[in-house]
């Protein structure tokens, strides 16, 4: 077997500081993967699941705001704020939440739909229904729907970032380790 020259073994380790490198900048997009999954998409489905079991009863909006932001690049996001008031076995609760997901964003028209829906309760002092925990009736919400497109929108992004992150760094582990196993027999 002949033995490795300098410049061999030069090129091996510049082969194996290019693989640490290169898992080491692929980390973060594993760890975004995991944190859209985690602190994202499964609260969402979560809250979306154990809302199923809610009552729904009318309340009164004292309050709504559809707020846009457009930022210097990309489309305008939207949020919904609400304030509105519900009873439940006579007694008088207060709610601000609108829908599961809490953070502005363009997928769609929910936002737009569900604010305007709102501001024209508002201004008639029509009824909206809400959904009430039956548990914690101070725990309400005004649509509890999934919404598909924002689902699938942070499914498709937690599985690019994680698959692409995580596929990096095994095989560049899986890669030192068998050189390491190669220089061990040499």
């Amino acid at each position: 077997m002949k033995k490795p020259t300098a410049a061999d073994k030069k090129q091996t380790l510049l082969g194996l500081v290019m693989l640490a490198v290169l898992a080491v900048l692929a980390v973060p997009f594993a760890a975004a993967g995991l944190g859209i999954l985690l602190f994202m998409t499964a609260p969402m489905v979560y809250d979306w699941a154990r809302m199923q079991t809610w009552h729904s009863v009318p309340a009164q909006v004292d309050s709504a705001t559809l707020q846009s932001h457009k930022p210097s690049k990309g489309g305008t996001t939207y949020r919904v704020s609400t304030h509105y008031r519900y009873q439940v076995a006579g007694v008088e609760y207060t709610g601000d939440r609108a829908s599961i997901t809490t953070r502005a964003d363009n997928i769609g028209s929910f936002q737009e739909q569900l604010g305007h829906r709102l501001q024209s309760a508002e201004r008639t002092s029509a009824p909206v229904p809400v959904w009430v925990n039956p548990a914690q009736p101070a725990e309400s919400v005004v649509d509890r729907s999934l919404r598909p497109g924002l689902l699938a929108l942070q499914l498709g992004l937690a599985l690019v970032f994680g698959a692409f992150g995580g596929c990096v760094v095994f095989w560049a582990a899986r890669t030192l380790l068998r050189r390491r196993q190669q220089s061990a027999h040499a």
